[in-house]
């Protein structure tokens, strides 16, 4: 349909918004003479106590900001008719919402042709328009009359009135309709005609599935898992990568960029494989579909969501997007919906850029184009890694931009969701296994596998592996099971899945088990070179030439395998709707990462096959030599090579090793983190961890951060690596950052020897500090100590006591103090040691403790950020936490901050403890940070005006998790 047989439609929008608003402000104006015309309606009505409409949002705002209700719609003006005018019906009058010749019965006709035209079609006859014009035109002046007699207006400002009316109406029915014009002057009118239509379409739009596929060979049936009851929001992180890093609360994810320019905005999501990127994107689909913002604050203020599948090849321009998304209203509205859906509030989702091909890269251009003007406009992309430079390059400089790491699942919460996992495949795959795991089968092999602590169970796709074996084949995993290896069992299952079903099939039920399997062998070597040649094109789907024609059913048929069977054992079958609307029917692996696998696989039958395997570069020159592939981009392959890595066998001789090793760093892996995944990956190989050094990231001389230029950081899960990875290092910096039993380092004390701690960090003793100090601990940290350490955090005994005192420059020391003789240590620190250098001094004191014992003011000065933190403060220990505080606080100077982690204090207690602190005469308290379980939001706003006005301090709540016990 084009402009010329909508144009009738459009026009009677313009006379009901521009005649038909300006006939309803008429009669709000004329029917509340006592009304400033200076005064927002909202005073009015409560000058007058009038009851108030049911205001949205959006008209709160309006009514505040425009007393002359210039920019009031139909909606809102017959709203404030209804509870403003005088001599009106009462509000739950039959008048106001039947027809009629009242005064009530018009403007109940007029808001009744409005809706009309907002959800009609706009195609119209001349005819047609005329009739609506004219019955229009009666009933505008039909309701200028009625409110002239019930407010007593004169016959000349009706006359007056009516000859406007009618000069509008005129020059809209014979002016000629442009449509820029049209969209400048009645953008959001149209834009609410079509954009609700539109966006019901989006929600049932056979994209947007609302469950999750995992392996198809679970049952004969595809298995499709609710996505909201296994859906666990992921550990989301900003600035990781510079050493800046800063939890981002998934609940704010998209507020990291709403609201932030005046520019249309870019955020950037990355992860690695696995890490849930797509998953989140499709939590994000429907909850925006369910219209709930319950864990994606800002979902709900986009009209629009359009979802962009980088791998999709059937689409390359913003116009192709919106005519295949939007059928059958791309014909109806064919030279209006690309400009209104562009100029709406919209969030396009493009999941994948390291999926991308020539199609989706030029259609991702053309987006970011088109988007440029707008405003409301968010574009999310999701990435791997190795992809992101190529994915930033694509974004203009007029876009604001934010970028956030994708990490995965938190430690504590990794249980959860395998419970969920197993219980939902329980619920959709009954009877697929003879004896499914109890929860105490579950619980001893969560146990066993070290899903807590293991780095690589972060990512979802991985515990959803873990989950779908233990569901299946609990007994084949491990403690030491590895990435790689959950592969390799979740194929070894399929496989075996397959052969019960392939005895029972016609074609292959007669075959030994020798000749199934070397026919199974014969054609996953056949498979496995199609996945790899298909991520060369970068294509994760495998269309009809690659299938049907010529190559994996063409090989079923000559190996007598049953072609239906062996594809969807390895793959889901799906049909694709092409712009043009032909379907085509395509397999693609449930994650590509899967299909990566294969890739590794096919390199690694060519690896076993080299005739002359100690020559070098012999892995790149099999992929280059692939009949049938397309350019062989390393940084693509970054997955397949690690992945290849962990396929390395023990034997293997040093040339092949640095041979693939070398290829991974040329990939893009050349952070600390990585390297010690695929250390991991390999069981601490000792030929690929001694390779691996050469690759490892050293500290830069003199560089203090916590990125890899930095000290390298030993974290819980990563101490086993690096027993193995420290002793190939030269000597350097390291950090060591213990969150669980310091006792763990004891196996990494021989591999320190000969590196330097610069920081020390055992949180658990900080955050929960014990009235005794271990000897353990004071033995450990007397044979990992240096002088040259300048950052710690933990338990103060009198060794680290004596310590501290020989640190040359300490810049950041965190103290726990649990017992008066650790408050007398903390004064012999304070009163001996100098604070030059100091950057940051945390305290954390619990009730042990008594204020008597503290008899010296912690040094305040402006180079020196204090924090003071009193654990567990109740009512009755109000005056404890008083006195401790004015004892500690050095009244003269220095800048504190000071937070009650795990108290209890009511609004009521809290007042008390300020007012108390204030009569002591506490002063420099910058913030007071108190739990945001004892006291609401609400609270929190009455009480930050007394802690104000008092301690002179910001007041906050907080939610303490690192204290939580």
């Amino acid at each position: 349909m084009s402009l010329s047989t909508m144009k009738y439609g459009c026009k009677v929008i313009m006379n009901l918004e521009a005649v038909g608003k300006k006939v309803l402000k008429t009669v709000l104006i004329w029917g509340t003479p006592g009304k400033d015309p200076n005064e927002d309606i909202i005073t009015f009505l409560n000058r007058n106590n009038k009851r108030h409409p049911n205001f949205n949002t959006t008209q709160k705002e309006k009514v505040k900001n425009d007393s002359h209700c210039d920019k009031f719609d139909i909606t809102l003006l017959s709203m404030c008719i209804k509870h403003c005018c005088i001599n009106m019906a009462d509000l739950n009058d039959a008048a106001w919402f039947s027809d009629g010749d009242e005064l009530e019965n018009l403007l109940y006709q007029i808001k009744k042709a409005r809706n009309n035209a907002m959800h009609e079609s706009l195609e119209m006859t001349e005819i047609e328009f005329e009739e609506k014009t004219k019955k229009l035109q009666e009933d505008l002046i039909a309701t200028l009359t009625k409110a002239k007699e019930r407010f007593g207006r004169s016959d000349a400002e009706l006359k007056e009135e009516i000859e406007n009316l009618e000069i509008v109406m005129n020059r809209i029915t014979d002016e000629p309709l442009d449509l820029d014009d049209f969209l400048r002057d009645y953008h959001s009118d149209l834009q609410e005609h079509t954009i609700s239509r539109l966006a019901d379409q989006l929600k049932q739009h056979s994209t947007y599935e609302k469950s999750i596929t995992p392996i198809s060979f679970l049952t004969t049936n595809k298995v499709k898992l609710p996505l909201n009851k296994i859906y666990m929001a992921t550990k989301v992180m900003q600035g990781r990568l510079e050493g800046k890093e800063k939890d981002v609360e998934h609940l704010d994810l998209m507020k990291l960029v709403q609201g932030q320019s005046t520019q249309p905005q870019v955020l950037v999501v990355e992860g690695l494989a696995g890490s849930g990127k797509t998953t989140l994107v499709d939590h994000m689909i429907k909850e925006w579909s369910q219209g709930s913002s319950d864990s994606i604050r800002g979902l709900n203020e986009y009209k629009l969501l359009l979802k962009v599948q980088c791998r999709d090849p059937h689409l390359s321009s913003y116009v192709d997007l919106i005519d295949f998304l939007f059928q059958p209203s791309t014909t109806e509205y064919k030279e209006l919906l690309s400009k209104l859906v562009k100029k709406s509030s919209l969030l396009v989702i493009i999941d994948g850029i390291d999926e991308v091909n020539k199609s989706s890269r030029e259609l991702i251009r053309d987006i970011l184009h088109q988007m440029q003007g707008n405003p409301k406009c968010t574009v999310m992309f999701t990435t791997r890694p190795e992809a992101l430079q190529e994915g930033l390059q694509l974004i203009p400089d007029t876009y604001y931009r934010v970028e956030v790491e994708l990490v995965g699942i938190s430690k504590g919460q990794r249980e959860d969701f395998l419970h969920r996992y197993l219980d939902e495949l329980h619920k959709t795959c009954p009877g697929t296994t003879p004896t499914p795991p109890t929860t105490d089968d579950i619980n001893q092999c969560i146990k066993q596998l070290d899903v807590e602590r293991k780095e690589h169970f972060r990512l979802p796709l991985n515990l959803s592996i873990v989950a779908i074996l233990m569901y299946s084949w609990p007994d084949k995993m491990n403690r030491n099971t590895t990435q790689t290896e959950l592969y390799y069992l979740i194929h070894e299952l399929t496989l075996e899945k397959l052969e019960k079903r392939l005895i029972d099939n016609d074609l292959t039920k007669d075959f030994g088990r020798r000749k199934r399997l070397d026919k199974f062998e014969n054609w996953l070597s056949a498979m496995y070179c199609e996945m790899f040649i298909a991520l060369t094109h970068d294509q994760l789907t495998l269309q009809e030439e690659s299938v049907n024609k010529h190559k994996l059913r063409s090989k079923c048929d000559t190996l007598d395998l049953p072609p239906d069977e062996m594809m969807a054992a390895f793959m889901e079958s799906k049909t694709v709707k092409t712009l043009r609307g032909v379907d085509l029917d395509c397999y693609s692996v449930p994650h590509k990462g899967f299909q990566e696998r294969y890739g590794a696989l096919y390199v690694m039958q060519g690896i076993k096959q080299l005739e002359k395997p100690e020559e070098s570069e012999n892995v790149k020159q099999i992929m280059l030599s692939t009949p049938g592939a397309g350019q062989i981009q390393l940084s693509k392959m970054q997955n397949l090579l690690q992945m290849l890595v962990g396929m390395i066998p023990h034997d293997w001789n040093s040339i092949m090793v640095k041979d693939v090793l070398n290829l991974l760093q040329e990939a893009g892996v050349n952070r600390r983190d990585q390297w010690l995944d695929v250390i991991e990956d390999t069981k601490c190989s000792e030929k690929v961890v001694k390779a691996i050094a050469d690759h490892f990231p050293l500290p830069v001389a003199s560089v203090n951060t916590w990125d890899d230029n930095g000290p390298i950081v030993i974290k819980d899960g990563r101490i086993a690596t690096y027993e193995k990875l420290l002793g190939h290092l030269p000597t350097t910096q390291v950090a060591l950052s213990i969150h669980r039993d310091p006792a763990s380092l004891n196996c990494l004390l021989a591999s320190l020897d000969r590196h330097v701690c610069i920081k020390f960090y055992l949180w658990q003793t900080y955050y929960h500090p014990t009235k005794d100090i271990h000897p353990d601990v004071d033995q450990l940290l007397s044979k990992v100590w240096s002088p040259d350490l300048s950052e710690y955090l933990g338990p103060l005994s009198d060794y680290v006591l004596s310590r501290l005192q020989q640190v040359h420059s300490p810049r950041d020391i965190r103290l726990s103090i649990s017992s008066n003789h650790q408050a007398t240590l903390l004064m012999e620190l304070i009163t001996s040691t100098s604070f030059e250098d100091l950057k940051y001094l945390g305290v954390v004191v619990t009730p042990e403790v008594l204020p008597a014992a503290i008899t010296t003011n912690i040094p305040g000065n402006d180079n020196i950020l204090i924090w003071l933190s009193l654990l567990d403060v109740t009512d009755e220990r109000a005056s404890w936490a008083c006195e401790m505080v004015a004892n500690l606080i050095k009244p003269s100077q220095g800048e504190y901050y000071i937070m009650f982690p795990r108290s209890t204090l009511d609004e009521a207690g809290w007042i008390r403890m300020i007012q108390d602190l204030w009569r002591r005469g506490v002063k420099n308290i910058v913030e007071m940070l108190v739990p945001d379980t004892s006291i609401s939001s609400d609270q929190e706003d009455r009480i930050k005006p007394i802690c104000l006005n008092t301690l002179g301090a910001y007041l906050g709540r907080d939610d303490f998790n690192y204290w939580k016990k």
